[in-house]
């Protein structure tokens, strides 16, 4: 029987024969640290209450705009 070692990054899981890959990985991933801005549609568009657009600063002080 043979043993086989694998590591995973513990952010997107991916999985890797090498450790030093698998930290790379984690070292890769940006976090988001606040919430710079949420724009929302008035009720009589949207009357889900959620936003429609969110901008986030992330770990490296990039600004990101999501829209769902």
């Amino acid at each position: 029987m043979k043993k086989i070692t694998r590591f995973a990054c513990e952010i997107c899981g991916t999985e890797f024969a090498d450790s030093g890959k698998a930290k790379n990985c984690e070292k890769s991933h940006k976090s988001p640290k606040e919430f710079v801005r949420c724009r929302y549609n008035p009720i009589g568009i949207d009357a889900s209450g959620y936003p429609q657009t969110i901008t986030v600063k992330m770990s490296d002080r990039e600004e990101l705009l999501y829209k769902r």
